[in-house]
């Protein structure tokens, strides 16, 4: 990101400070209106003569869009109330009062930039375990034990995995997984997927084609570089795909909100996670992104399937509304009250909404209708939601059954079978959260 931030970063000192001046500090935005929190600490820490050293790489906070207002509150918090903030256009501009150079204010300040700089560093090093990460069972280039790539989806990790990762290891697969901000812009994470899939075979030196087993928003990744003519180098032998939402989900909308809440809640304390977490993996993108009939997924369903890569597709139809109560809601629209409200909503062409948590035609998340692409004949149905795709049902022990399993072995075992003759079997460790 520092390589997209605004050349003109200055400082500019209104009058000399000892005459009692504030000090108007300006940092230039990225072209997505984004500032960095390194370049923030840095500027201050010189502008205020502190031995603050800079955070140890870039880390981009929005400050236009739905979370710029909580960014701004983000940095008012922390920096206090003798540092006011104004946003705009393509700059941030801080203003240090001249209290701060006074002996019994600078002890406090220097605490509150130093609280900034520090938990900017973590959040670093947090985003720096984004990427492919391998588990024991991963054998580069081995016959007896093909890879399989796991993508998680929307307002997750790979530690969603978790009860499908003894079943794969015990079949005789290695295991790489693809951890990444699932806020961002999809065009912007579909490249980095693509960028780490390559950089992490070559490091390897893998050669042979890995199988993908991807959920969600993260079979839209594994689209994006399957079906790239630019990209594609020969190596994806299978692609398993889990509740894609090939057409969009509207209910995407709704984890916007999530995280909002999440964020207020970080920000006065009720909430572990801190909110720069929250707020630098971007807010809203991803899901304006599946919305159906954005542009990512136009230009995405554009592209030609793959010729060569076998596609399968398993969806979920256990929603959260009984047909029953579907058919009331759709039978009030003429009446008042907040039932017929919803009625004039899916007379109004809500219906297809209302199929992401229809029992029978969605998984809670995600339209069976939505999963279907063209192209693809193997599609299955599977009386579950969209989590429990993937994962035990939470009132089962763990590890506990999960619905796709069996399918995903099975089709794992027709594109990228393992070599009897090699098969290890390398247990359930790892660091799966």
């Amino acid at each position: 990101m520092a390589g997209v931030l605004a050349c003109l970063l200055t400082v500019v000192v209104n009058t000399s400070p000892h005459q009692g001046d504030p000090v108007a500090i300006r940092i230039g935005l990225n072209g997505a209106s984004e500032v960095d929190i390194a370049e923030v600490v840095d500027r201050l820490a010189k502008a205020s003569s502190l031995p603050i050293p800079r955070p140890p790489a870039p880390l981009t906070l929005p400050l236009e869009g739905l979370a710029a207002p909580l960014t701004k509150a983000l940095l008012s918090d922390t920096l206090g109330p003798d540092a006011t903030l104004e946003v705009r256009p393509r700059e941030l501009v801080i203003t240090l009062a001249p209290r701060l150079a006074e002996p019994g204010q600078r002890a406090g300040w220097e605490r509150r930039l130093r609280d900034l700089a520090e938990r900017a560093g973590r959040e670093v090093e947090r985003r720096a375990r984004y990427g492919m990460h391998a588990r024991e069972s991963y054998r580069p280039d081995d016959p007896g034990r093909p890879t399989v790539c796991l993508i998680h989806g929307l307002n997750s990790t790979s530690g969603v995995f978790k009860h499908m990762v003894g079943p794969l290891d015990a079949a005789g697969y290695g295991i790489v997984a693809y951890d990444f901000p699932y806020n961002r812009d999809l065009d912007e994470t579909s490249a980095a997927f693509r960028r780490d899939w390559a950089e992490f075979r070559r490091k390897s030196g893998d050669a042979r084609p890995w199988a993908i087993v991807a959920h969600s928003m993260g079979s839209l990744l594994a689209r994006s570089y399957a079906e790239d003519d630019a990209t594609y180098k020969k190596d994806v032998a299978s692609l398993i795909l889990i509740a894609p939402p090939n057409r969009g989900s509207s209910l995407s909308k709704a984890q916007t909100f999530l995280q909002m809440v999440q964020s207020v809640q970080a920000m006065n304390g009720s909430r572990r996670t801190d909110p720069l977490a929250l707020l630098g993996d971007g807010l809203g993108a991803a899901a304006d992104d599946m919305t159906p009939g954005s542009a990512y997924l136009k230009s995405l369903n554009d592209r030609k399937r793959r010729s060569g890569v076998p596609y399968h597709i398993l969806a979920g139809d256990s929603g959260y509304l009984t047909a029953q109560a579907r058919a009331r809601i759709e039978a009030s629209s003429k009446s008042g009250g907040v039932l017929g409200g919803i009625g004039r909503l899916v007379s109004s062409g809500a219906s297809s909404q209302l199929d992401e948590i229809t029992d029978g035609l969605g998984d809670g998340c995600v339209s069976v209708a939505s999963t279907r692409l063209e192209g693809v004949a193997d599609h299955r149905v599977l009386h579950a939601n969209h989590l429990e795709l993937i994962r035990a049902p939470l009132l089962f022990p763990d590890p506990g059954p999960v619905a796709t399993m069996p399918d995903i072995l099975r089709m794992l075992g027709e594109d990228i079978a393992v070599e009897p003759r090699r098969r290890q079997g390398l247990g359930n460790r790892g660091d799966f959260r």
